[in-house]
This record gives C-alpha cells, structure tokens and sequence, in this order.
C-alpha cells in the first residue's frame, strides 16, 4: 500500500501543462508538417531576390517613383492546411519596410470605400473629410503557390516544398518578376506508418 501512496504521491506533483517562451526565431520542428521556420525561411529569400532583380531598377528609372504592388493570393497546393496569408504578410511586411516599393491593402478597398461614402454624407467636417479620388492605382500583383511532394518508404519520409512568388504586370499581363524557393525536410520513424 505505501509504494502505491507513493506513485500517487509523485503523479500528483508532476504538472500536467509546462510551457515556456522560445525564441521565434529559432528552428524547431516538432513534426513532420509546414512550420514557421519554412515560412520564414522562404520569404526572406525571395525577398532578398525580389529586391535584386531588374525589374525594380527598370520601374523606377522610367515611371520616376516606387513601384505599386496589390497582393493577389499564395495559393496552398499541398495537402495540408497552411495560413498561405500569414507568408504573404511576411513578404509584403518586409517589402514595405525596405522602402523600395508601396503595397495596397486590396483586401480592404471596398472597406475604404464604405468609409469615402460615409464622411461624403456630412457626418465628418470637411477640414478632416478624405478626398474621393486619390487613391492610388496598382503596377502590380503579386502572388503564387505553394506545394509539396512526399515520399515514403517506410521509417524513411521525405518532404519538399515549392514555394513561387511572382509579379504580374497590371498593364500588359507579363510577369515581370518570378522565383523559386526550395525546403526539403527529411524524417525517420522507428515504426513505418506514417
């Protein structure tokens, strides 16, 4: 009875939960699924491309001023759920911070617009009224997908994903810019089911 009292004893002073912070970014992976270092991973090198290539260079020394960019989607491909949008943040968020080129916030437009509607009624003073009109048009899209491949062979599991960004040219349809980012991840398991 007493090494009975004594397992339960013990149990009982071992929590259940433990957590504690970790640096965000430092590389973990816990399991065999996209995580936040690919994420982050793949962003900052596309873009550290982006930001080299000559389509920018060519925008602004012939319109004489920063490029506009619209964020169209990060299509998920793969068989995973993945918050494609929390990649495109990421991307546009460092874009923006590099002061070469300016984003618009696609995804709000018809928001701005309920708001023009609204302060055009009299319910704003016109000192502080915003004006219809100046917003300002897109050179740009962005956007892409993201996919995996696997293989399986039996403790053995590989990953890769693919990640493509690319911009669209507005005007004339043409893909301007256009990059290819690679993750492969590889995993063992004792048992083979996966």
């Amino acid at each position: 009875m007493s090494k009975l009292w004594i397992l339960l004893t013990l149990s009982a002073c071992v929590p259940e939960f433990q957590a504690e912070y970790r640096d965000p970014a430092a590389q973990e992976i816990v399991d065999d699924r996209w995580n936040e270092t690919d994420a982050r991973q793949s962003a900052e090198a596309l873009i550290a491309a982006v930001l080299q290539k000559p389509w920018l260079h060519l925008f602004k020394s012939t319109k004489k001023r920063r490029p506009v960019i619209g964020v169209d989607e990060l299509r998920n491909r793969t068989a995973e759920h993945i918050d494609t949008k929390a990649l495109t943040d990421y991307v546009r968020d460092e874009l923006i911070n590099s002061g070469q080129v300016r984003f618009i916030n696609i995804a709000k437009r018809k928001r701005v617009l309920k708001e023009l509607n609204y302060q055009r009624r009299g319910a704003v003073s016109a000192e502080t009224r915003a004006k219809a009109g100046q917003q300002v048009g897109i050179d740009y899209l962005f956007g892409g997908t993201l996919s995996s491949q696997e293989h399986v062979r039996g403790g053995l599991k590989t990953v890769t994903y693919q990640v493509v960004l690319t911009l669209t040219n507005l005007e004339t349809a043409e893909i301007e810019w256009s990059k290819k980012h690679l993750i492969k991840k590889r995993f063992k398991r004792r048992d083979t089911k996966w």
